[in-house]
């Protein structure tokens, strides 16, 4: 029993030992030259990651929206066809489509038998060839450019036949081939598919005599000239003298 007793009388002596040491130590006041205040820490703010870029969005173009004309069918030509300057095949050809083209009807003509192309191509075409999309019959009557002008077509003037060349016919005589001193003679030609006749260097028809009187023995000539070259004749006129009993005294 006595030892429990003085178990609160150490615990009392043990703390006023520690408090007198502590005063001693001087850790109990502040103002103790011997200690230096503890710094506090500068807290630095919690590290917050940067955002991660966001990229920009892709940019997508609108589709381009072709305005549709009131009135105007499309089409797809069936076949190759001409496209014309009017609705009729009297009017020129502008250009050619060929099968599977797709078109843009906007016209008609009177009788429904031809149709106007929006541009491109600008024209006419047989609606026949044309597969339509909608009702072609009600489409709008299109005036038609006037019709061209034919061109006059002149008829080649005929050729005349070729003129038949005649024969090539040389005649040179005389009606005697001899006279008496003082007689006349006369000399005869035709000549027929030649160029020209000339009698003793003088131009003839080619046809024609010529009366004579030499009063010596002479030759005359006879010039043709042909288409390629020319031809010569000759006649000698011979003149005898006059017998000595007709002489007159």
């Amino acid at each position: 029993m006595r030892a429990r007793n003085h178990w609160p009388f150490v615990v009392m002596v043990v703390s006023l030992f520690l408090i007198s040491g502590c005063s001693v130590l001087g850790l109990g006041s502040h103002g103790s030259p011997g200690l230096r205040a503890t710094e506090t820490p500068t807290l630095l703010p919690p590290f917050t990651p940067r955002p991660t870029d966001t990229p920009w969005p892709t940019f997508t173009p609108s589709p381009t929206v072709v305005p549709v004309t009131p009135g105007v069918l499309s089409g797809v030509i069936s076949s190759t066809v001409n496209v014309r300057r009017g609705p009729g095949t009297e009017y020129p050809i502008v250009t050619q489509l060929s099968k599977g083209t797709r078109v843009n009807v906007r016209g008609q003509d009177n009788e429904s038998q031809w149709l106007f192309l929006v541009p491109p191509p600008s024209g006419w075409v047989n609606g026949s060839f044309v597969s339509v999309t909608g009702d072609a019959s009600r489409l709008p009557v299109v005036d038609a450019p006037p019709p061209p002008v034919p061109t006059p077509t002149f008829a080649p003037s005929p050729t005349p036949m070729p003129t038949a060349t005649p024969p090539m016919y040389v005649d040179f005589r005389a009606d005697a081939p001899w006279v008496m001193a003082g007689e006349c003679t006369t000399l005869r030609w035709d000549v027929e598919g030649v160029r020209a006749v000339y009698v003793n260097g003088q131009g003839q028809p080619g046809h024609g005599s010529q009366d004579i009187c030499p009063s010596e023995t002479r030759t005359y000539g006879l010039h043709v000239v042909l288409n390629s070259g020319y031809l010569d004749r000759a006649i000698t006129i011979a003149v005898l003298p006059i017998p000595a009993t007709q002489v007159k005294p």
